[in-house]
């Protein structure tokens, strides 16, 4: 966003389930599991094998999952990565493109299509002038820090996790005395997409409020205050000629150029504003005043959410300023504009937003108060870092590794009758029907495995189980289509529970089902983040080899 914004479920359960629609023709008699591109990531863990090499099991949900201590460490890698730029200028296009990538990211969703509705999903049209640049911030041979840092670390997490992730950690590196803190707004679980086309076509182009309308109002579903403060992320990072054109910084140093607070909008309203670049796609907006060799500027999208530019242009956003020569400040190079001034914008709502985030005092000058702009920002961040996703974000989980459990070890002595997943337990009981045990590893979701017919998510909408598969919705709905979603004997880690007893993992915390984190007791694989059940009872870290494990 900084070089340019271009901007329960009520359910009836069905008389006659079929089989998993997705599984192969032997599965369920022993054979292989599920392998369409759906249930690859809504596969029961237990099923895989822990003979695998560590990096093919990972935990199978939309995004890596994300605990807060991941979110803390990418704030800490990025701030020493920042530290590394060379300078103010490097530094300032480092943390303001890191914040620009996660926006082009989420700009282009949609509220009116359904089908592609895009949003956050760790995709951009690399090739689109729209997007100039972001190739220096997210490079695809890995050269660039951001990437860097990914690659090494958190590749467990999708792309648009770690992107908004990043941003927030920039945000909070750079604001003062690190004061807005978006960590209490996160949630983890956005899926990448690989391709999404024409998705720069849906991105603002910087030449008027009606572009700012278009996309914040009427495709991204926010209010015009949630837009002004969104806008208001110019205030770190810069311009480049070389990418978009458009050259300078929003703000009045290199050095503000690296901070996230409330200037942008004091340099709207403090300095005389004029065109540049008249008559030219690259028409913008200057400071009238010296510049000192780093010139400021300011986007027609930037001016007219204060200004009717439209009506007025080309004019003068005030006209009582002068140089130290005496001369007016709207009179630079070849405008003539010191009796022109801009009108007010007709859009109260914007003008207040602007007049509240910069703090400016009724009798001249502006507050240090960064309050009113940051608490607009935060809201507006989380709408729009979330739009598409709201029904498969989650909070920060417990715990969480990057391996999968594996299939629950068979006993020692092969008990009569039993289940086979059943711990031996003398004398046998038989039964024409085993249920399941109390062990996490064979507790189901219901006592018959069924499907509903329809249920009403939580915005009134009427849903069935092959909507959920069509749109890979497994991990919120899983305990409704436990059959489609081939989850019948227990269910995934962050699905919906009611008791432990649901769960692979034994576990269920707050409504959702959660892993066993490193040295809590366990009793098998399935029930460990990482996959590992060490001989002693306790959850091992991938790393162990099976000689260490329960099975």
């Amino acid at each position: 966003m900084k070089h340019e914004i271009q901007a329960v479920a009520w359910f009836i359960l069905s008389s006659s389930v079929a089989a998993c629609p997705f599984a192969n023709s032997s599965f369920g008699g022993g054979g292989l599991p599920p392998n369409d591109a759906v249930h690859r990531r809504n596969l029961r863990r237990r099923l895989n094998n822990i003979d695998d090499p560590p990096k093919q099991r990972k935990l199978q949900t939309g995004g890596g999952c994300v605990t807060e201590d991941t979110y803390d460490d990418i704030f800490l890698d990025i701030s020493a990565a920042s530290d590394e730029q060379p300078n103010n200028v490097a530094r300032s296009h480092f943390l303001g493109g890191i914040v620009r990538l996660a926006a082009h990211d989420f700009m282009d969703f949609d509220i009116n299509d359904p089908g592609a509705p895009m949003g956050a999903d760790g995709c951009i049209d690399w090739e689109h002038d729209a997007n100039s640049g972001l190739d220096t911030i997210w490079c695809h041979d890995g050269t660039c820090p951001l990437t860097n840092i990914y690659n090494e670390k958190y590749s467990f997490m999708s792309r648009a996790d770690y992107w908004v992730a990043a941003s927030e950690a920039v945000i909070k590196l750079s604001s003062p005395n690190n004061g807005l803190d978006l960590k209490s707004t996160f949630k983890w679980g956005r899926v990448d997409a690989d391709q999404c086309p024409d998705a720069a076509l849906r991105l603002p182009a910087d030449n008027a409020c009606g572009e700012v309308e278009n996309v914040f109002l009427n495709r991204l579903g926010l209010s015009w205050t949630d837009a002004v403060a969104l806008l208001g992320a110019h205030t770190l990072g810069r311009g480049s000629s070389d990418f978009s054109g458009h050259d300078g910084i929003w703000v009045d140093t290199n050095q503000e150029a690296t901070v996230f607070d409330k200037r942008y909008y004091e340099e709207v309203l403090r300095r005389a504003w004029v065109p540049r670049n008249q008559g030219t796609a690259l028409q913008d907006w200057t400071w009238g005043g010296g510049n000192n060799g780093s010139p400021r500027f300011m986007l027609n999208t930037d001016m007219c959410l204060l200004f009717d530019i439209e009506t007025t242009f080309p004019c003068c956003s005030r006209t009582d300023l002068t140089q130290n020569d005496g001369t007016n400040q709207c009179d630079r190079g070849n405008n003539n504009l010191a009796g022109i001034e801009c009108g007010r914008t007709s859009n109260q709502e914007t003008e207040d937003a602007m007049i509240l985030f910069s703090g400016q005092r009724d009798g001249g000058g502006f507050t240090n108060d960064n309050g009113p702009f940051f608490s607009a920002f935060s809201l507006a961040w989380q709408k729009a870092t979330t739009n598409g996703w709201e029904d498969d974000l989650h909070d920060f989980a417990l715990s969480c590794g990057t391996a999968s459990p594996t299939t629950a070890p068979p006993p020692t002595t092969p008990p009569p009758i039993q289940a086979p997943t059943s711990p031996p337990i003398p004398p046998p009981t038989p039964s024409p029907t085993p249920h399941p045990t109390s062990s996490a590893t064979t507790s189901s979701p219901t006592e018959t495995c069924e499907d509903v017919v329809s249920f009403t998510d939580k915005h009134g909408r009427t849903r069935d189980c092959a909507w959920v598969i069509d749109n890979q919705r497994c991990q919120p709905f899983a305990h409704l289509c436990p059959v489609s979603c081939c989850q019948c004997e227990c269910l995934l880690t962050k699905s919906v529970c009611t008791s432990g007893e649901d769960c692979c993992s034994g576990s269920c915390v707050s409504g959702q089902c959660a892993c066993l984190s490193k040295n809590t007791q366990c009793t098998s694989n399935d029930q460990c983040c990482s996959g590992v059940c060490r001989s002693d009872g306790t959850c091992g870290s991938s790393k162990l080899n099976s000689a260490e494990t329960v099975g």
